[in-house]
């Protein structure tokens, strides 16, 4: 069986279509969702970016190191609950810090709003979902860092 002009026509649109899409995944490699690093404690969004990451590198003992002893005491009174463990599979997060704002009548206390940006695999295409959380917690100046005095966990 020989194939007309127009059927080959339309095997090399598929093919160049195909080959532009891989090349554009594969060389974007997530453009925007750049890696983190943990940065140092001396500035108020450290802890939440640091948290934030060691969390989703699953280091747990980094991630405690991040939250008050007054928040680390509140959840090591309950029995059986470990914020900590049980992170969500599947999904890749990136966290961008909004805002920063310092509480005036005490240096030592600020206000760190961010976002966490979600997305998740599912489906047979690998299409997927993603969606946006914005939260606000409160962070603390504790043994010369920046420490964070909310129980918030970014899941």
């Amino acid at each position: 069986m020989k194939l007309d002009t127009f059927t080959w026509g339309v095997i090399a649109v598929v093919a160049v279509i195909l080959v532009a899409a891989v090349l554009t995944v594969n060389l974007t490699g997530g453009a925007g969702w750049e890696a983190l690093d943990y940065i140092t404690d001396d500035v108020p969004e450290a802890p939440v970016m640091n948290a934030f990451l060691a969390l989703q590198q699953g280091d747990i003992t980094r991630a405690r190191t991040q939250y008050s002893q007054a928040v680390l005491d509140e959840i090591g009174g309950e029995k059986g609950y470990d914020p900590f463990s049980n992170r969500g599979a599947g999904q890749s997060s990136r966290l961008r810090i909004i805002e920063v704002q310092p509480i005036e009548d005490d240096p030592d206390r600020a206000l760190v709003t961010f976002a966490v940006d979600t997305y998740s695999r599912s489906g047979p295409f690998g299409s997927g979902n993603s969606w946006t959380r914005e939260g606000t917690v409160e962070v603390v100046r504790e043994d010369d860092a920046w420490k964070i005095n909310s129980q918030e966990f970014f899941w």
